[in-house]
């Protein structure tokens, strides 16, 4: 196989990944954003175990987020510069 198709299969993949996750972080966001907000208004533990079992949801998907983020952006710096030796 040609380096320049690797590169873009790389690519492929990290993109996929990194498509599924910011969405999937801004909606568990939102989650805990209700959970917490039924927690301080009724006062019942179970929402606040709710909250506090999303947010280290949120965590992990947010983390892999960001790595997948700067990864595709090094991606965009070494395969698709004007002075790739790809080209």
């Amino acid at each position: 196989m040609d380096v320049e198709i690797l590169s873009r299969i790389q690519f492929a993949f990290t993109i996929a990944f990194h498509y599924i996750y910011p969405p999937l972080s801004i909606g568990i966001g939102l989650i805990m954003v209700v959970f917490e907000s039924i927690y301080i208004r009724t006062k019942k533990k179970e929402y606040e175990v709710l909250a506090k079992f999303w947010t280290k949801i949120f965590a992990i998907t947010f983390g892999i987020g960001v790595v997948t983020g700067i990864v595709m952006e090094f991606e965009f710096g070494t395969n698709w510069t004007t002075t790739s030796p790809i080209s």
